[in-house]
């Protein structure tokens, strides 16, 4: 230790010791664990931002691989001071000499990536999934669900997620603010589109009547034209299904299969289906 006298005062100065990485050899039993973390714990830089983000391999919403190395370090009654010279860099650290619990912070780090990572797919769907909201409202339940899901896990809403280009829109910004801006905004574009695209069913239309029309959309009535006008729906006793299961005729065509349903009123009174070799005849809507 020096000692040194500034103006009246005594400012100690401690030298740190010089850290040495222990030696790892194959005879060590866990040889293989630590030469894994000393390794890669899964960090990479993205290309043009350089903003720290891990592989898709290392991390994910259920954990890190490196976490999981570590707690089988400690189980096997490795010290958390044990050190350890790595190839890597990321946040948080160098390549050099670490200690095991200097590198379970940067893990820890990694495994919140990937949560974030978990969200950021649903969110980044949810983004290209445009003006269709329609089709992109599984992505925002999704998204918001996986939100949810790992602010309960604990990473905070204001976690970045790393800042790149994707398809030339910069993504940037807080998991909160992404989730506002495309799953949030998509969700109830969603229901304003789906209200009103069911409006027409559910003041024509009720019980089994009502179930089969929203989840399809339209139908074919007798003579085969096909329909999504709630009021001829409402009007015609049965109703067609042309379905295309996957499988194929002998001679190489696609089957359809048309699926009637028989209603006594809005309720269904039976359903039946025949299949058919290509294209099925007109007959086959009566």
């Amino acid at each position: 230790m020096r000692i040194t006298r500034i103006i009246g005062s005594i400012v100690m100065l401690v030298s740190a010791p010089a850290i040495n990485a222990q030696r790892l050899t194959t005879a060590d039993p866990n040889f293989q664990t630590l030469s894994n973390l000393s390794t890669s714990i899964g960090w990479y830089q993205v290309t043009g931002t350089k903003a720290w983000s891990v592989g898709d391999a290392d991390a994910d919403q259920k954990g890190a691989v490196c976490l999981t190395e570590l707690d089988q370090l400690r189980a096997a009654g490795v010290p958390d001071t044990r050190t350890l010279e790595i190839q890597w860099e990321g946040p948080e650290l160098k390549r050099g000499v670490h200690t095991l619990a200097e590198i379970r912070a940067s893990c820890e780090h990694v495994a919140r990536i990937g949560k974030v990572k978990a969200f950021e797919k649903w969110a980044l769907l949810a983004m290209q999934a445009g003006t269709n909201y329609r089709s992109g409202s599984d992505y925002y339940r999704l998204c918001k669900q996986t939100y949810n899901d790992i602010v309960k896990a604990g990473v905070p809403p204001t976690e970045r997620v790393p800042e790149r280009m994707i398809a030339g829109t910069a993504w940037s910004g807080t998991i909160e603010d992404l989730r506002k801006t495309w799953c949030d905004a998509g969700m109830s574009k969603a229901t304003s589109q789906t209200s009103a695209r069911e409006e027409p069913f559910r003041k024509e239309l009720k019980d089994d009547k009502l179930k089969i029309a929203l989840k399809y959309g339209s139908v074919f009535i007798p003579g085969g034209v096909g329909t999504g006008d709630a009021h001829k729906m409402a009007g015609a006793s049965v109703w067609f299904l042309d379905l295309s299961p996957p499988r194929h005729c002998a001679d190489g065509r696609q089957v359809h299969t048309i699926r009637r349903y028989k209603f006594n009123g809005d309720h269904l009174a039976g359903t039946t289906e025949k299949d058919y070799c290509g294209g099925a005849p007109r007959s086959a809507f009566q």
